[in-house]
């Protein structure tokens, strides 16, 4: 018989212990410096106490849920359709010019139960409707609600985004320039592909110095780079570059990248699972974030974060490119893009559903078989029949004939069904393409059919399967500004 006393269960026991008290008193103590400094740089910059915004930042039911823990079926994060919609700000901050304009908008969601994430980056010069035929850029709007509400400026521009796009936002996270910097510095850097080779001769610089308009040239090479914390934040903003690198557009797309270069980084060699880390990281973020997430909501994030470890990434950006989903004008001097489909619908649809990319989308668009049209112009735009004719064959589809429809001022596009509905499939695809009602109708021996008002209208055809009378509803096809 062999008795081992130092190793014996109690001592195991008391070892799990003092390792379980270790890791909490941890996270307390990492919780409450960052909570510290967070409210220090508050107070500094908004003229109140400490403890003021102590309080504000933690309330005493947190610090006892950090020390003791809470009920595992408290998920802070349930939503009725289980799908999570986080809004990421980035802002300049503190000694830049616009501190509180966002420089970076992406609305992350999280489908917890098919375990998909998708990104929708929204460009800042975005007009932001206010009403009475006003607008001005949506990257201001945080800036508004932060002078008008000191304090509450991320959680009153994610209620504003929220009304604007028609989609549920269950937190929002608003960070600076610096914190954004500190953060990838205390990871250590992160791993970036970048896609294409360029130059920006007009980066701005020595925003803290005298001269706040001074500029510098920054160059990336294509290919896969290390960056710290400055090198990643250059790339994220760059907005002047050649070779197609010199667009909102094209920043968009590197910022997602980036943002998929430190979700790879937090999820390597066990970060996220490391409490002394995700301290350190906490504490980095907490004097340069605004955001409506307890210290209880983050810890709670780390778990259900490592559950979409393996997930891919589906990203799209809104963007004025011939198949986009914006158009620019200007507006009293300035520039703005606004919806291509006035109503919105189109970006609040990509906005509900962002788990496919524009190249998914345009291919579920496309018809499987030959589908002919005939496509009249129902609407007091010249040569819309046209410009849309082009979109359509662009997807797949035959058009045998363009005209103008016998009547005009249809408000919502027509399709005829020719078919007897031989194909309820394409049909249903063409439908949606087009914003459009379906109506069955017979052909007369002279070839017409009986349309609204009792217009006749005419078939130039044998061949043609559905008639399409062009309304409103279908002008978010091509510009409709014009």
């Amino acid at each position: 018989m062999k008795i081992n006393l130092l190793n014996s269960n109690a001592d195991r026991e008391a070892r799990r212990i003092t390792m379980a008290v270790a890791l909490v008193f941890t996270l307390l103590v990492g919780a409450l410096a960052a909570l510290g400094a967070g409210a220090s740089y508050r107070a500094a910059t908004r003229g109140t106490s400490v403890l003021h915004e102590f309080g504000q930042l933690l309330t005493l039911s947190e610090i006892q849920k950090l020390a003791w823990g809470n009920d595992s079926t408290n998920d802070p994060f349930v939503t009725p359709d289980d799908r999570l919609n986080i809004l990421l700000l980035g802002i300049g901050g503190e000694g830049h010019d616009g501190p509180l304009l966002t420089d970076t908008i992406i609305l992350a969601s999280l489908d917890r139960k098919d375990k998909r994430i998708g990104l929708l980056s929204i460009p800042r010069d975005l007009a932001y409707p206010l009403g009475n035929g006003r607008f001005e850029k949506i990257n201001a709007v945080n800036a508004y609600a932060e002078k008008a509400h000191p304090g509450s400026g991320a959680e009153d521009t994610a209620q504003a985004f929220q009304k604007l796009l028609d989609v549920r936002i269950d937190r929002v996270i608003c960070m600076d320039f610096k914190g954004f910097e500190e953060f990838v510095d205390d990871l250590g850097g992160i791993d970036v592909t970048v896609e294409n080779s360029f130059s920006d001769s007009s980066f701005p610089t020595a925003e803290n110095g005298p001269d706040p308009y001074k500029w510098t040239t920054v160059s990336f090479t294509k290919g896969p780079q290390h960056m710290d914390g400055a090198r990643a934040l250059t790339y994220a903003r760059s907005r002047h570059g050649n070779n197609g690198e010199g667009s909102d557009f094209a920043r968009s797309r590197r910022q997602q990248i980036v943002l998929e270069a430190v979700r790879s980084k937090l999820f390597s060699l066990g970060t996220l699972s490391n409490p002394s880390k995700v301290t350190q990281l906490w504490t980095a973020l907490s004097s340069h974030i605004q955001t409506d997430l307890t210290a209880w909501d983050a810890l709670k994030l780390m778990p259900l974060a490592m559950d979409f470890k393996n997930t891919a990434i589906k990203s799209n950006v809104l963007t004025d490119a011939p198949d986009g989903e914006l158009v620019g004008t200007t507006v009293e001097g300035n520039f703005m893009l606004f919806p291509r489909k006035p109503d919105w619908s189109e970006i609040r649809a990509m906005a509900s559903d962002p788990f496919d990319t524009k190249a998914e989308i345009a291919q579920q668009a496309k018809p499987v078989t030959n589908i002919k049209l005939e496509i009249k112009n129902g609407t007091y735009r010249t040569g819309f029949a046209s410009q849309v004719s082009d979109k359509l064959e662009t997807l797949g589809y035959e058009v045998e004939a363009t005209s103008n429809a016998v009547q005009r001022g249809y408000d919502k596009t027509v399709i005829y069904d020719l078919t007897n509905g031989a194909n309820p499939t394409e049909l249903a695809r063409l439908k949606k393409y087009l914003d459009a009602d379906v109506a069955t109708t017979a052909v007369s021996p002279n070839r017409t059919i009986l349309a609204e008002n009792s217009a006749r209208e005419e078939l130039y055809s044998t061949a043609t399967q559905y008639l399409v009378i062009l309304g409103d509803s279908s002008l978010g096809l091509v510009n409709a500004y014009k």
